[in-house]
C-alpha cells in the first residue's frame, strides 16, 4: 500500500507538465534518442505536424532546430500579433515599429532592413510563399493551423535565402462539415476586437471565410493641433476566404485569398531633448508620455498627407496543389501573387518644430512559383524541384523641412 501511494503522489506530481510540452515543441539537432522517446511520449495524443522539410512529419522527428505552435494554442493565449508571438518561442524576438517595419531577431541576430533592394535574413513565409519584404511582410495571427520557426540556415529548403532562420505561418484550411466561430472583445483605450469564421463543405469541395477587425484609440497623446489621432492608434482589418477541392483522395487543390489593411496611428519618435510643450521640462523619460508631433506645413503637399500615421494595404493569392502520383510518390506544386502598397508619415525629430518630417511611400508585387516531387518511403525521404521568384518594389522617402 504505501509503495502504491508514493507511485501515485509521484504522478499527480509530474503528470502537469504534460500539456505545456505539448503546446509549443523545440527539438536541438543533437537530441538524444532518450530525449526524442520522452517528447513523444508527452506528446501522444496531440502531435503538431510541420512540413519545415517539404515533407509532413511530427515536429519532435526534424532533426533541425524547430519551434512549433498550432492555431489552438495561439487563440488560447490571446495572441494577436507577429510581436506577441515571439514571447512564446525560444530564441525568437520580434519588434513591431509599426506594421510597416518590423524588425525579426533569431537567436540575436536581427533582419531589419527595410530596403526594396535587400533580401531579409530571416525569411516569413504564408502558405508557403516567401513574404519577406518588410513593407509587405506584416500579417495578421487569425485563424491559423500551425506557426513554424526554423533556426538556422536549414529553412533555405523552402527555397529562398534565409541565413539566420525563417518563420512559416499556415492558415487554417477548409474541412468537411459545418462550423463557424464568433469572438469578440472591448477594452481601454476602446480597444475592439471582433472575429471569426465560417466553414461548410463535403468531402469533394469545403469553403471558409475567416476575418479579424481590430481598433483601438491612441495611448501616446499628441498635442499637436492639426493631428486627428492619437500615437499608437490602430485599426486594422483582415480577411481571407480559401476553398479546398478534393475530387479523389489522389488530388487537393487549395485555393487562399487574403486582404489586409491597416490604417494606424502615428510613431512616437518623441525628442529626449526638446520639451513637449513650452514651460514643460526637458525630453521625455520615457516615449509614452505627451508628445507634439506633426507640426510641418508641407507635409501634405511633399509627403502626401499631413497626418501622421500608416495607411497600407496587402493583397495576397495563393494555389497550392497536391496529387499523389504512386504510394509514396507526391507532387506539390505552390503559387503565389503578392501586392503591397503602403505609405507612412512620421515626425523624424521628435519635437514640435517642423524641421524635419518624413515620408515612405512603399509598394510592390510578387509572383512565385514552386513545382517539387516528394518521395515518402519507410527508410528514405527524399524532394526535387524547382523555384521561380519575381519581384517588382518600390520606395520613395520625401521629406519636409523650414
Amino acid at each position: 500500500m504505501t509503495i502504491a501511494f508514493r507511485a501515485a503522489l509521484l504522478a499527480s506530481i509530474a503528470l502537469p507538465a504534460v500539456p505545456a510540452l505539448a503546446q509549443n515543441v523545440e527539438v536541438e539537432a543533437s537530441t538524444e534518442a532518450a530525449a526524442v522517446e520522452a517528447q513523444e511520449t508527452a506528446n501522444s495524443g496531440n502531435t503538431i505536424i510541420v512540413t519545415a522539410q517539404k515533407v509532413e512529419q511530427r515536429a519532435q522527428d526534424v532533426p533541425i532546430t524547430i519551434s512549433a505552435v498550432t492555431g489552438e494554442r495561439i487563440e488560447e493565449l490571446g495572441v494577436t500579433d507577429l510581436d506577441e508571438l515571439s514571447n512564446y518561442i525560444p530564441g525568437l524576438n520580434i519588434q513591431e515599429q509599426s506594421a510597416n517595419n518590423p524588425g525579426v531577431v533569431i537567436r540575436g541576430i536581427t533582419s531589419d532592413s527595410g530596403s526594396a533592394q535587400q533580401g531579409p535574413r530571416v525569411t516569413l513565409y504564408y502558405n508557403g510563399v516567401d513574404i519577406s519584404r518588410s513593407r509587405g511582410s506584416y500579417q495578421a495571427i487569425y485563424d491559423l493551423e500551425r506557426v513554424e520557426v526554423i533556426k538556422g540556415p536549414q529553412a533555405t529548403l523552402f527555397g529562398t535565402a534565409s541565413a539566420v532562420g525563417a518563420i512559416s505561418l499556415v492558415s487554417a484550411r477548409p474541412r468537411e462539415g459545418f462550423s463557424g466561430e464568433l469572438r469578440g472583445g472591448y477594452g481601454n483605450f476602446n480597444q475592439t476586437l471582433l472575429g471569426g469564421y465560417i466553414n461548410d463543405g463535403n468531402g469533394t469541395i469545403a469553403g471558409r471565410i475567416a476575418f479579424e477587425w481590430r481598433t483601438r484609440d491612441g495611448y501616446v497623446e499628441n498635442l499637436a493641433a492639426n493631428q486627428e489621432e492619437d500615437l499608437y492608434a490602430q485599426d486594422q482589418l483582415g480577411i481571407r476566404a480559401s476553398v479546398r477541392y478534393t475530387p479523389t483522395a489522389d488530388f487537393t487543390l487549395d485555393v487562399i485569398g487574403t486582404f489586409d489593411q491597416q490604417r494606424n496611428g502615428g510613431t512616437p519618435f518623441i525628442s529626449g531633448r526638446f520639451p513637449a510643450f513650452a514651460g514643460a521640462p526637458g525630453g521625455p523619460a520615457n516615449a509614452f508620455v505627451d508628445a507634439n508631433l506633426g507640426g510641418s506645413p508641407y507635409s501634405a503637399q511633399h509627403l502626401g498627407d499631413d497626418q501622421l500615421g500608416l495607411n497600407r494595404e496587402v493583397y495576397d493569392l495563393n494555389m497550392t496543389a497536391e496529387y499523389a502520383l504512386a504510394d509514396d510518390w507526391t507532387f506539390t506544386t505552390v503559387n503565389g501573387y503578392r501586392q503591397f502598397d503602403s505609405a507612412e508619415v512620421f515626425d523624424a525629430d521628435g519635437s514640435a518644430a517642423p524641421f524635419l518630417e518624413f515620408a515612405e511611400i512603399a509598394e510592390g508585387w510578387q509572383i512565385s512559383h514552386e513545382g517539387r516531387f516528394t518521395y515518402a518511403g519507410s527508410k528514405l525521404r527524399a524532394s526535387a524541384g524547382w523555384n521561380l521568384f519575381i519581384e517588382d518594389g518600390r520606395q520613395n522617402v520625401p521629406f519636409s523641412t523650414e
